[in-house]
């Protein structure tokens, strides 16, 4: 059973179906870049970027043919001090993350705020790639379109009109 787990893993972390955000190389593991969450919205889309330990300064995003890149580099402490280490966990250097933006965010409005080492990243989408509600004619029996109001479909299907 745990090997299917392994496969289907593989498969939602690979498969371009389940993660259309992610272009970054093959070669770049999940552990030397910047953990996100991506959610969207009727208005647009959030990237929240963890990095932790990394100053505003040291953050770079670019947008380049419909590419989001995201890099930042965390630099060790160094209180000028010799230390031997017997342990080191915490990873230092460059880390970059790079997401294909769907069709309709507008990139000339993208923000970005960095909070308590979280950067948000905000995407809108345009008027076009909103969700929208169409209204629906309904014909009358010449043929000629009437627009319906909600009353007067409540009445149309019967149920009584308040």
């Amino acid at each position: 059973m745990i090997d299917l787990w392994n496969v289907l893993d593989d498969v939602m972390r690979t498969d371009p179906w389940f993660r259309p955000f992610l272009t970054e190389p093959e070669s770049e593991s999940a552990s030397s870049s910047p953990l996100v969450d991506v959610s969207e919205m009727d208005t647009g889309y959030v990237i929240n970027a963890e990095l932790p330990g990394v100053k505003l300064e040291d953050v770079k995003l670019e947008i380049d043919n419909g590419v989001l890149t995201l890099s930042a580099q965390k630099r060790a402490d160094n209180d000028g001090e010799e230390r031997a280490y017997h342990r080191v966990e915490r990873r230092y250097g460059t880390f970059t993350r790079s997401f294909a933006l769907p069709r309709g965010v507008q990139t000339d409005g993208v923000q970005a705020t960095m909070r308590d080492g979280v950067l948000a990243i905000h995407l809108p989408k345009s008027e076009q790639a909103r969700a929208r509600r169409v209204p629906i004619a309904a014909l009358s029996a010449g043929g000629a379109p009437a627009q319906l109001t909600a009353e007067a479909s409540r009445d149309a299907s019967g149920e009584a009109a308040a």
